[in-house]
């Protein structure tokens, strides 16, 4: 079984698809959501489409309709598959995101995203084996900040890039101590608790390979690391959410609701940097 087994994924549509939607349908009939930043919104966005940042896709979600098709979209394709695997989990049913977002539209050069496969944890697998998933997850994002806080040589965005992996190694602690408690010992790491999942690449959160994300951002801007990083963020987020809901032992649902609210600050700091960097252009 692969790690990613673990997860259910986001589908997709092509610009294409969209197009033909939005053409066929009245916008009474769907939702378009535009889940990037404000100024993004700003400088160009879908006609009709309503902005819902993807870091507010939490707390904003119930002024959509989860009844109508939804399509979510952001800048690259990144971004609007973490929105749309939060909506999925809300109970939106219709989902989509759009494949190479905004710049595809408007015919730009396709970026080929990373697939973020995530949408939620099988609820299938127990408690500890989601606690050791997650561990990895955390694991594999904090190698990812580290390798771009290597190769971003200025001095500000390399220190924001380990600060950010400084948060993961912490978040895994959390996780280990949580495990640990559970099975009574620190004997078995996280990776032994998944039997199955054999001798595979590090896992990113929202389900990206490593060697995957970091192969993408090779070459890209600040920006797009950032865009990325808000993806997986925010499927962090919505993972520990759902954790939080529906583990029952309450030392457990503790941890996992702190989890979220730390990453509700991560997402805050990497969209207010976005910010910055938009601003900066």
């Amino acid at each position: 079984m692969s790690i990613l087994d673990y997860f259910k994924p986001v589908v997709t549509w092509s610009v294409q698809q969209v197009r033909e939607f939005l053409q066929q349908k009245s916008a009474r009939d769907y939702n378009l959501v535009d889940v990037r930043q404000p100024g993004e919104y700003e400088a160009g966005h879908l006609p009709g489409a309503t902005l819902i940042p993807v870091r507010q896709i939490e707390d904003r979600y119930r002024e959509l309709d989860p009844a109508k098709p939804t399509i979510t979209y952001c800048a690259a394709g990144v971004r609007s598959r973490a929105a749309a695997a939060a909506l999925m989990n809300a109970g939106f049913h219709e989902v989509y995101s759009m494949s190479g977002g905004i710049n595809a539209w408007e015919g730009l050069v396709a970026v080929n995203e990373p697939e973020l496969n995530a949408a939620w944890f099988d609820p299938a697998h127990s408690s500890e084996e989601h606690i050791a998933l997650a561990w990895l997850l955390e694991d594999g994002t904090r190698q990812f900040y580290a390798a771009q806080a290597a190769v971003h040589h200025h001095a500000d965005e390399s220190d924001f890039l380990r600060s950010m992996a400084a948060v993961e190694e912490q978040h895994k602690q959390s996780l280990m101590q949580l495990l640990s408690g559970i099975r009574g010992s620190h004997d078995e790491l996280p990776q032994a608790l998944l039997k199955e999942r054999g001798d595979q690449p590090a896992v990113m959160e929202g389900g990206v390979p490593l060697d995957q994300a970091l192969k993408w951002v090779q070459g890209k801007s600040m920006q797009e690391v950032l865009e990325l990083a808000i993806g997986f963020e925010s499927n962090a987020l919505d993972r520990y959410m759902l954790l939080s809901r529906n583990i029952s032992e309450p030392k457990s649902r503790e941890v996992f609701l702190r989890l979220a609210d730390q990453e509700r600050q991560h997402l805050r700091q990497l969209s207010d940097r976005l910010d910055q960097v938009l601003a900066a252009h």
